[in-house]
């Protein structure tokens, strides 16, 4: 089977040699290769449309086929490629991913699901868009066109447009002169990442009131029509499900008083989706390791229920819930040891008689380490390494034995207020003993 998966820039490209009967992270570990994100897939889902129009996340750990209709060979499985936990831009390790990161910022900023501040945010928001997609600003053919596709992003406020905001865009352009189109995606993140609704999961129904639930890294909040918007916090639910069509949320308030919130969505996929989104967002970006309580949680169908009856440890049937594997925290640690791995892979060792890539023989690499060594030896003693920084002239030329005998700076002669004790890297230090 092959699959169709779009972007939220309506980029489209398929990926071939999926077994409809495979795990959904099979299907998103292609997707993420075919784009070349290789440790930090977690961030990253897959959405698919049902029978009745409603967007629901694919779960990783269930077979793709007991979720999506599977066409035949020549109707291929359309999936959409979506960011499901948002983090800031710096946790973020490879430029790969930064770059879908800000093709779904942008996406969010124009449908308005991601409010700026105000109208300077939204000037500067505007500018780095512009800078990452045509470059510096250019006055004889200034990029009007990305102006005009980026004007529908709004402020939380309904403050009216002020009508030199066309000038503040491109007064932010000219100062961005220079700058690369991934630092600029970069700084657009970081902007987004400071917005209240940055990396909000929003549900809306017409029931109950119209009310309105966006679950983030820091809770769920609830958004009432004419009324100010409340946040409950992980911290403060105690307790959360959901059955057929109804979500049921056991918090405490801001008295400290056990509060039912029980909330009726439009199908019974829009609520379980609500409670799912709410677990895994409190174990990706508020605990330490995701807990066996939520990687075991499962349901059965009809037939598995009454196999598991004569056998409880049959896989028939099984379903399950939450398919979240790592938090926050053990994304970044994996993908950076794993990515650190691989630049020390990279590095190419020294054999007798060998040359380099740059042509630069082993002789001359041996040479270079020795001017190394003797740039680091104590200037007094010709013995020891230098491990005293002079100030103010800020000379590291002596150790600490021979800095306790002088009064001025071996080297510009100068006289030093005192001498600091300077810590080189331990790795750097059995390095040059070896």
């Amino acid at each position: 089977m092959w699959c169709l998966i779009s972007q939220p820039n309506s980029v489209v490209f398929e990926v071939r040699g999926i077994d409809p009967k495979s795990i959904g992270q099979k299907c998103l570990e292609k997707v993420c290769e075919y784009l070349g994100i290789s440790n930090e897939s977690d961030y990253f889902g897959l959405k698919f449309e049902n029978n009745k129009g409603e967007e629901l996340w694919l779960n990783l750990r269930n077979p793709i086929d007991r979720q999506v209709h599977c066409h035949g060979p020549s109707n291929p499985l359309r999936l959409a490629l979506r960011v499901k936990f948002w983090v800031p831009p710096h946790l973020l390790l490879q430029e790969t991913t930064r770059h879908q990161f800000y093709l779904h910022t942008k996406v969010d900023l124009l449908d308005k699901q991601l409010l700026a501040k105000d109208w300077e945010s939204v000037s500067t928001l505007i500018a780095l868009i512009a800078q990452a997609e045509t470059g510096d600003y250019k006055p004889f053919n200034p990029p009007h066109t990305t102006y005009v596709q980026a004007s529908s992003i709004s402020p939380t406020d309904d403050s009216p447009k002020p009508p030199d905001l066309l000038q503040k865009i491109i007064g932010k352009h000219r100062q961005f002169a220079g700058m690369k189109s991934t630092t600029a995606e970069y700084w657009l993140l970081k902007e987004a990442a400071e917005f209240e609704t940055f990396g909000e999961e929003r549900f809306v129904t017409k029931h109950s009131g119209g009310v309105t639930l966006g679950v983030g890294p820091h809770g769920i909040t609830i958004y009432r029509n004419d009324q100010p918007k409340q946040l409950i916090s992980f911290t403060s639910i105690l307790s959360a499900s959901s059955h057929k069509r109804i979500f049921k949320l056991e918090y405490l308030s801001l008295e400290s008083k056990e509060t039912l919130l029980e909330i009726k969505l439009d199908s019974s996929h829009v609520a379980s989706s609500l409670y799912r989104a709410l677990t895994e967002k409190h174990a990706f970006y508020s605990c330490e390791t995701v807990r066996s309580a939520v990687t075991t949680q499962f349901i059965r169908d009809l037939k598995g229920t009454i196999v598991s009856i004569f056998n409880e440890d049959s896989t028939l049937g099984k379903k399950y819930v939450f398919d979240i594997q790592r938090t926050c925290r053990e994304v970044y640690d994996n993908a950076r040891r794993v990515l650190y791995q691989e630049n020390i892979a990279q590095v190419p060792k020294i054999e007798p008689g060998c040359f380099h890539d740059d042509g630069v023989s082993c002789k001359d690499s041996e040479e270079k380490l020795h001017r190394l060594m003797d740039a680091l030896t104590c200037k007094i003693c010709m013995d020891n390494q230098i491990d005293v920084v002079f100030l103010p002239c800020a000379h590291v030329v002596a150790c600490t034995s021979c800095a306790a005998r002088v009064d001025r700076c071996p080297l510009c002669r100068s006289e030093f207020e005192r001498a600091q004790k300077l810590y080189l890297p331990s790795e750097f230090c059995r390095e040059l003993a070896t």
